[in-house]
């Protein structure tokens, strides 16, 4: 096995880097995802403020992730991601002074601009370096290596709170930002592998055809015009929307106020979420490029709302760390499949900017998920609004399996024009 895992390294080293500049960056985003529903209270403010707080990170990259996609094929995908890291470095700190509710949210907005362009940059990268054959697998090791981060930071961000106080998650933060966009810098090559001369060639050719032809669609508009691209889409919203509305919103105010476990405690039931999902993404990928996409998304989906449900029904430690347990399998099994599904569907020469608005209907759920979730909450409550995010789950699961066309695998391949 490790000789294995060094081969891989020898044989990509390039993949490598960008896995372990997602690591350190996203562990920052796990340092705070304990911590910010707790820090954003302490500005006396309801479950709905809560839940613009936790929004307003996503705000930012759902109006950047396109024009991060253009500038990354213009200027090279390494400068899109180091600039980036640099920016979310600035914001994290920034959120750690923020004297009132209005700055920690524009510092918020400020470090989601940032991920906005490192993530689309990221994706973009890997997509570069894939083929329809191993893309499942490479989206795979991105996504791991992003919950890797997010999975070592929740014990050291509740760890930090209880012991120096709740604006510390924040600064450490920053500088695993820092350190993540040296790193970007100085490893990877800036050229990214689409733009070669062939490809350059690719992208021309696409550009002019597209130019030519008296009213051909843009190719965003090609994008949007397939059923299968929209659903893909509207999948992956429902999965951000989840995490940020339900996992990073509800659940810490449920394990603090009604379970009464501590940021420590809290902090190590987000860490066995996310290393669940970390060891499953891997052989989920592979499965997702043997028998194809839906058959992984599907069943993964309607776990992770089992999960939840289970969140509404746990009473002590012990049942909400089952319900995380359940939820991680669920979110793991269907994680790595739906970027890979993006890139399957993209024309020539136009994965950045499917990668793009992959991230755009990834962000759109960031945005809607804490804020309509915690609306809900607010009126309704706590079980109220979980029990809506389930049935969000389980409808996009059944649209997926019956509309969707599959791209991927033994029928992907019969299925292929």
């Amino acid at each position: 096995m490790i000789t294995r895992g060094a081969r891989f390294v020898r044989d990509n080293r390039t993949m490598t880097a960008i896995a372990l500049a997602t690591t350190i960056s996203m562990m920052g985003q796990g340092v705070i995802a304990p911590v910010l529903p707790e820090y954003a209270r302490d500005y006396d403010v309801g479950t709905t403020s809560i839940g613009f707080v936790v929004a307003a990170f996503g705000f930012s990259r759902l109006f950047l992730n396109i024009p991060s996609g253009v500038l990354g094929a213009k200027y090279g995908r390494t400068v899109l991601m180091s600039v980036g890291l640099a920016i979310t470095a600035v914001g994290n700190v920034g959120s750690g002074f923020a004297p009132e509710i209005i700055q920690l949210i524009a510092w918020r907005v400020l470090a989601g601009a940032g991920s906005a362009m490192f993530m689309t940059g990221a994706m973009a990268y890997v997509a570069d370096i894939s083929t329809p054959q191993n893309r499942g697998r490479l989206m795979s090791i991105q996504q791991g290596s992003l919950l890797l981060g997010v999975d070592l930071g929740p014990p050291i961000g509740g760890f930090v709170a209880d012991t120096w106080g709740l604006a510390w998650p924040f600064f450490l933060a920053g500088g695993l930002a820092a350190t993540a966009a040296v790193w970007t810098a100085f490893r990877l090559p800036n050229r990214p592998p689409s733009w070669s001369r062939e490809g350059a060639r690719s992208v021309s050719v696409t550009t002019s055809q597209t130019v030519s032809q008296p009213g051909a669609k843009s190719p965003t508009m090609t994008m949007l015009a397939n059923p299968t691209f929209i659903v893909v889409g509207l999948f992956t919203l429902m999965v951000f929307l989840t995490r940020t509305g339900s996992r990073q919103t509800l659940v810490p105010i449920i394990a603090v106020d009604e379970i009464e476990m501590s940021l420590t405690l809290l902090g190590v039931m987000l860490f066995v979420m996310t290393t669940i999902n970390f060891f499953i993404v891997f052989p989920a990928g592979w499965l997702a490029d043997r028998f194809g996409r839906k058959p992984v998304m599907v069943p993964g989906i309607l776990l992770a709302g089992a999960g939840l449900l289970m969140f509404t029904l746990a009473g002590d430690v012990t049942m909400m760390f089952l319900a995380a347990i359940v939820m991680g399998v669920g979110t793991g099994v269907a994680g790595p499949a739906p970027a890979a599904y993006i890139a399957d569907l993209a024309p020539p020469g136009q994965t950045s900017l499917a990668m793009g608005l992959y991230r755009t209907f990834g962000d759109l759920g960031f945005i809607i998920g804490p804020i309509a979730l915690g609306f809900i909450a607010e009126q309704s409550g706590m079980a109220t609004a979980l029990n809506v995010n389930v049935v969000f789950l389980v409808g996009i699961g059944i649209i997926l399996a019956f509309v969707a066309r599959e791209t991927a695998g033994r029928k992907g391949k019969s299925e292929t024009p």
